[in-house]
């Protein structure tokens, strides 16, 4: 089954990160001192904003504009 934004939305974190894990990695890039990876949900994006200091996922970010995608050239 192929998970859509809105339902992404509507899944609670640790839901979130299982289906983010599942989607296809697009790139990388640093902000602020986090690493930020995208993923390709078929139907949308997912950022997903790690601490490697705090070795911990601070939040998972899905958005729907492709243009999101031009800070990871």
């Amino acid at each position: 089954m192929m998970i859509t934004y809105f339902d992404f939305l509507q899944m609670s974190e640790p839901e979130q990160f299982e289906a983010v894990w599942k989607g296809t990695f697009l790139g990388e890039r640093r902000e602020k001192g986090l690493w930020v990876q995208c993923y390709s949900l078929n139907s949308f994006y997912a950022d997903v904003y790690y601490d490697e200091t705090a070795n911990c996922i601070q939040r998972v970010v899905p958005h729907l504009k492709i243009e999101q995608l031009m800070l990871y050239q």
